[in-house]
C-alpha cells in the first residue's frame, strides 16, 4: 500500500510451494522470537530473512529433517546461521543431516528419535578461513594414483629446512585411486601444510557420526525393500558419499586449522564440527536468548579437537598400537594427531616424502 512505512510492511510468509500447511519447524522459523534471534546471530554482511528462507528450503529438500525434534533442528540452524553459512545448497557451505538414534528391542532395532547433525563443508571452512584476514591463500585437495592409461598425479612434500609441498594434477580423476589428501596455507609470514595418506582419511570418515548414519540408512534399505527408496537416497546424498573429495579436503582444512591464525568464527566452527562428529552438541541450547552457538577461546580449539570422549576404535596390529599412542591417536575419529608443520626460520630438517604446492585459487579438482 502506498505510503506504508517499510518497517510496517508484511514479511512474505515461509510456506511450502505446494500450499501445504506449515510444519512446526516452519512455524518456529516464522515466529518473531526466531526472527529476532537470527537477526542477532547472522553476520552483518548477510540478510537474516534470506537465511531463514534457506533454512526452510533445507527442510523441503530433506523432508526427514521435519521429523527431528523442532528445537534441536532450530538450534542447529541457528548455529549454522551464526557462522554465515548456508546449509544444503549448491554452495557446499554446510549440511544439516538427519539421522536415526536406534536401540535394540528384542531381536529388532527400533528408532527412538531422529536427531540432526550439522556438518561444515570444505567451502564453508575456506570461506571462514578467508575472513580472518591473515591468510594469503588456502587450498586443500586429493592426490590420485594411476589407473589404466592415466598416470598418477605428481605429488611431493618435505618438512624441515627445505619445507615445500607440490601437487600437479594429471587429467580426469575418474577411476583413479585416491592416495593422499592435504591442505596448504600461505601465511603473511610463511606457510603451513598437512598431508595424510588417504587410508587415514577414510578412517576419519568411518568414525564420523554422519557417515555412520548414512551406512545405517543403507543397511536398513537392504533389510526393508519397502523403505529402500528414501533410505538409499539418504545414503546417496550424504556428504561423505556424494561429495567424498570435498569432505576429504575439509578434513584436511580442519586438521591444518591448529597451525593457522583463526578468527573467532573459524575457531568456533572448527570446534563445533569436531564435536558434531561425536554427536556431542546440544543444539537446542543454542535457541536460548543471549546464548551463542559456541563460546570458546581460540587457544582451546586444539584441546577441543584432540580430547573428545573415547569410543571403540578399529583394531590395530601389535607394534602399530604403540606407534599410534606415541603419535597421539584420537580414538573418536581415528585421527593420529601429529602437529601440522609450519615453516619457521630455524626448523630442523625432517624426513622426505612424496607430495604438492597449492594452486593459486581454492578450486578443487572435483572427481567426475
Amino acid at each position: 500500500m502506498a505510503g506504508t512505512p517499510a518497517t510496517a510492511q508484511r514479511r512474505p510468509p515461509l510456506v511450502h510451494p505446494t500450499g501445504q500447511e506449515p510444519s512446526r519447524i516452519q512455524d518456529l522459523l516464522q515466529s518473531p522470537k526466531t526472527v529476532q534471534r537470527f537477526q542477532q546471530l547472522v553476520p552483518r554482511h548477510l540478510n537474516p530473512e534470506r537465511m531463514l528462507r534457506v533454512m526452510a528450503q533445507a527442510v523441503y529438500k530433506t523432508p526427514k529433517l521435519a521429523e527431528c525434534e523442532p528445537m534441536t533442528l532450530l538450534g542447529s540452524m541457528m548455529a549454522c546461521a551464526s557462522f554465515g553459512l548456508e546449509p544444503n545448497t549448491p554452495l557446499g557451505h554446510a549440511y544439516l543431516i538427519p539421522f536415526e538414534k536406534r536401540r535394540k528391542q528384542g531381536n529388532q532395532w527400533v528408532t527412538e528419535r531422529v536427531d540432526v547433525n550439522l556438518i561444515i563443508g570444505y567451502r564453508g571452512f575456506i570461506d571462514l578461513a578467508r575472513r580472518s584476514g591473515n591468510l594469503v591463500s588456502i587450498h586443500a585437495d586429493v592426490v590420485y594414483g594411476a589407473y589404466g592409461d592415466m598416470p598418477a598425479d605428481e605429488f611431493s612434500f618435505e618438512y624441515g629446512s627445505n619445507m615445500h609441498l607440490r601437487h600437479v594434477p594429471i587429467g580426469d580423476n575418474q577411476g583413479r585411486p585416491p592416495l593422499w589428501a592435504y591442505a596448504h596455507a600461505s601465511l603473511k609470514d610463511g606457510q603451513a601444510f598437512e598431508a595424510l595418506p588417504y587410508a587415514r582419511v577414510l578412517r576419519i570418515r568411518d568414525n564420523s557420526q554422519g557417515y555412520q548414519a548414512a551406512l545405517s540408512a543403507k543397511q536398513e534399505a537392504e533389510r526393508n525393500p519397502s523403505q529402500s527408496g528414501w533410505k538409499m537416497r539418504s545414503f546417496d546424498s550424504s556428504p561423505w558419499v556424494a561429495h567424498e573429495h570435498e569432505m576429504a579436503a575439509k578434513t584436511m582444512i580442519r586438521r591444518l586449522s591448529k597451525a593457522l591464525p583463526m578468527s573467532i568464527e573459524f575457531a568456533n566452527a572448527v570446534q563445533l564440527d569436531a564435536m558434531s562428529d561425536t554427536g556431542g552438541v546440544n543444539y537446542a541450547a543454542f535457541t536460548d536468548e543471549g546464548g551463542r552457538p559456541i563460546d570458546v577461546r581460540i587457544d582451546d580449539v586444539s584441546a577441543a579437537i584432540d580430547h573428545r570422549p573415547e569410543e571403540a576404535m578399529e583394531p590395530v596390529s601389535e607394534g602399530r598400537e604403540e606407534a599410534l599412542v606415541e603419535a597421539g591417536h584420537d580414538p573418536e575419529t581415528g585421527e593420529v594427531h601429529e602437529p601440522p608443520r609450519q615453516e619457521k626460520p630455524a626448523a630442523a630438517k625432517a624426513s622426505r616424502k612424496q607430495a604438492p604446492p597449492p594452486a593459486e585459487d581454492d578450486e578443487l579438482f572435483t572427481a567426475t
